[in-house]
């Protein structure tokens, strides 16, 4: 459910009144309210309510994007709640996810700080522990602006560079999908760290890239990076098979590496990839209908990219409204989630992926 926030007690009253017997939430805060966290979490306890999540640059109600608010959801009954730090090379948790041959949890909702390190790391030990037989959606927490602070809790607090399992004893069907097109390439990446890509076809990446988008749209060859190259013209990764892993630029560094939302392997083969409005819109729709034949449908929790959102503008209602229209021929169920910094799925078909610039739905089952 979606909330307006107007005091950390009114938003812990509302909470504590809709409360089931469990009385845990995983709330997803728009960021504008982030310093107010604190005192919301106080409240929260004061209220006997277990709460975490994440701080997003905006939500999704209904037909509508939102940059106030909390979307809340009720974790199920059985939920149990995990909690990651991500070091450059190391992952460590907190408090331990359920044993990889725990059968009683069929699904999960995964957060995770958009700035921390080695988030591939963590993508690769969520899919080792569950493989296919768990599905996975989520998204990356961070503010609008990509201050470097903190944007995961729980109870205790904010936690730095840290990820949120919340797994749950429900089925969750998924659609993903983004509405680019590749218009150039293959270029191999021949040297990268993390989510630094140093160079593309034995070039220096960042002169490369905008040469590459130059080729395509002169007007915007010397333009920033951040939001304007990389709101038409993003990198993917091949996947053959199915939907290419976008990586979104986010700026050039001063010794010409492309810095990318997540990491890419050395050697990963990737393409210039086009969009417009009009396919990101039709990709969301399509993203919902790939959700078609789910029956018991509680609730359906969506993860769009805040870069997709920022490109969108005002359209953004026409691409929240096509999902909608396409939800209601499955379910009697409205559109909640975030606007996310990195999206996360995976629906047996594929391994766990941190993607960017795409639209991901899921459909959670009351049983």
């Amino acid at each position: 459910m979606y909330l307006d926030y107007s005091s950390a007690e009114q938003t812990a009253t509302e909470l504590a009144a809709a409360s089931g017997a469990e009385r845990r939430w995983l709330l997803c805060v728009a960021d504008r309210h982030g310093e107010d966290l604190p005192a919301l979490l106080a409240a929260c306890d004061r209220h006997g309510l277990d709460v975490c999540g994440g701080i997003f640059p905006g939500l999704i109600q209904a037909g509508a994007g939102r940059d106030s608010g909390i979307v809340a959801l009720p974790l199920p009954v059985g939920s149990q709640v995990a909690l990651a730090r991500l070091g450059t090379d190391s992952l460590e948790w907190e408090s331990a996810p359920p044993e990889s041959n725990d059968t009683r949890f069929a699904s999960s909702i995964l957060l995770v700080d958009c700035l921390a390190p080695n988030i591939e790391g963590l993508m690769d030990q969520v899919y080792d522990l569950y493989g296919s037989r768990m599905h996975h959606i989520g998204a990356g927490t961070g503010y609008h602006d990509l201050r470097a602070t903190p944007t995961i809790f729980t109870r205790a607090g904010l936690h730095h560079h840290a990820a949120l399992l919340v797994a749950m004893p429900r089925r969750l069907t998924l659609g993903v999908r983004h509405g680019w097109t590749r218009v150039a390439g293959p270029f191999v990446v021949s040297r990268s760290k993390g989510n630094v890509i140093q160079e593309l076809n034995w070039e220096p990446a960042g002169s490369f890239f905008r040469k590459q988008v130059g080729l395509q749209n002169p007007a915007l060859r010397d333009k920033p990076v951040f939001p304007d190259l990389n709101s038409t013209h993003p990198l993917c990764i091949a996947k053959e098979g199915s939907e290419d892993v976008m990586r979104d630029p986010m700026y050039i560094t001063d010794a010409d590496e492309v810095v990318v939302l997540s990491d890419v392997a050395e050697n990963s083969v990737m393409y210039l990839a086009r969009g417009d409005r009009d396919s990101l819109i039709t990709a969301a729709r399509e993203a919902v209908e790939d959700c078609a034949g789910a029956a018991d449908v509680e609730r359906c929790f969506v993860s769009d990219c805040y870069s997709r959102v920022l490109m969108l503008g005002d359209d953004l209602k026409r691409e929240l409204e096509a999902a909608r229209d396409a939800l209601g021929g499955i379910a009697d169920v409205e559109l909640e989630g975030v606007q996310a910094l990195g999206e996360i799925a995976a629906n047996g078909r594929q391994k766990l992926e941190f993607f960017n610039k795409t639209f991901v739905a899921g459909l959670l089952h009351r049983a």
